[in-house]
């Protein structure tokens, strides 16, 4: 017994747990809007799209430039994770109607607003995980994701039982986590200072741009994807993202770990093994167990043999990309690291770009995706076999300019 709980305490500071529930949150939102509720699943899926929002834009405000070493020791860490969720509010809200405007013209302002609405809300939730992260216990950290993602998958069935609509089913849950952190804040420590909203979003400015533009091209696929092939190709895409699910929960590990790290990381690791074996796994079933595909979407279960082999080749290219972008990151000046991060978007945005003019089916989407990655691996290849290690960065103090080479 001792032992499954030191094991379950171990599970529970790790990154694979938080990763596995937010997917399997996500799994579930989708089948339950697939079974239940059926004339919102376009927007569920275009929901668990824009949902990567929050995660990369705090991971990259907060969390990179924390693995950095650029945070100023005289700031107050919690107040300036706050305070960066709050400036990037307005824009993700702008971000969000503008896609859903794009993407399904035919949902009313109330849909568009009620579906964003966790998206807007995950914000904080994300940047007191990355503060909490550092100031106390990745395990107390590791509570918010898991009990949203816990607290997503009880409302959602309920919900659904009860015929309320499961695009919201997350808010009951976010909510009272954000209730939890305002009653355990700390106390302003002496000699902390709060840092402007300005200064709080500037020292994460390098990764933030490059973030942005990344972010631009996730949020841009769905949104081309529904203008060109009509509302299956967004419940598709979701549909493939979800059925990769246990193969992102891994791979985001993998980002996770190597962010906490920073240089400490190596490049083989038994999380990076199961990342490959878990892409390996997937993708075998969703080629050849057609019923397996039926359970997410009958749109997906349709798709040829073909199609599907150019998504699969398409996720294992994104896995080394991605690999290849985080150890960049860590290594390089930032910015170099965003003159990498802004070429990799803009050969994936070219692609999406060119797609307008020839990409009527999902088919020929998922064969442009495959291509546009293989390029993306190779710039990244490219630029890393041009920098040279640097020193590590120092923290920074008053007077000292982000982003310095």
């Amino acid at each position: 017994m001792t032992h499954l709980l030191r094991v379950a305490r171990k599970l529970q500071g790790s990154q694979l747990s938080v990763q596995a529930l937010s997917r399997l949150a996500s799994v579930c939102l989708f089948l339950l809007a697939s079974w239940a509720d059926g004339s919102r699943l376009p927007l569920v899926a275009l929901q668990g799209a824009l949902l990567a929002l929050p995660f990369t834009l705090m991971e990259s405000l907060i969390g990179r430039p924390i693995s950095a070493g650029l945070l100023p020791r005289h700031w107050d860490v919690e107040s300036w994770a706050r305070r960066a969720a709050a400036a990037s509010i307005p824009p993700v809200a702008v971000i969000g109607c503008v896609s859903a405007a794009v993407a399904l013209p035919g949902v009313t302002w109330t849909d568009r607003l009620l579906m964003l609405t966790p998206v807007l809300l995950q914000l904080p939730l994300e940047g007191a995980f990355w503060a909490m992260a550092h100031t106390r216990t990745t395990s107390r950290a590791n509570l918010i994701p898991q009990v949203v993602a816990a607290g997503t998958i009880v409302c959602g069935l309920v919900f659904a039982l009860a015929g309320v609509r499961v695009d919201i089913a997350a808010v009951p849950g976010q909510v009272a986590v954000l209730a939890w952190l305002l009653a355990t804040r700390k106390r302003l420590t002496a000699g902390a200072v709060r840092p402007g909203y300005w200064a709080s979003v500037r020292v994460g400015a390098a990764y933030f741009v490059t973030a942005s533009v990344d972010l631009a091209y996730s949020v841009a696929l769905p949104s081309v994807a529904g203008a060109l092939a009509g509302p299956e190709a967004v419940i598709v895409l979701r549909a493939m993202d979800l059925a990769f699910g246990p193969f992102h929960v891994t791979l985001s590990a993998t980002t996770r770990e190597d962010v906490v790290l920073g240089r400490k990381t190596r490049w083989i690791n038994p999380t990076r093994l199961l990342t490959v074996a878990g892409w390996a796994f997937v993708s075998a079933i969703v080629l050849f167990l057609p019923w397996v595909r039926g359970l997410l979407a009958d749109d997906l279960r349709r798709l040829g043999f073909l199609a599907l082999a150019a998504f699969c080749a398409y996720k294992g290219l994104l896995m080394f990309s991605t690999w290849l972008s985080v150890r960049h990151m860590i290594w390089a000046p930032p910015r170099r690291y965003v003159v990498s991060g802004i070429g990799s978007r803009v050969i994936a945005l070219g692609g999406l770009a060119v797609s307008v003019f020839w990409v009527d089916r999902t088919e020929q989407l998922f064969v442009q995706l495959l291509i546009c990655e293989a390029l993306v691996v190779a710039w990244f290849a490219h630029r890393i076999a041009r920098t040279a290690a640097t020193p590590a960065a120092v923290p920074l103090t008053e007077g000292t300019s982000v982003g310095a080479s």
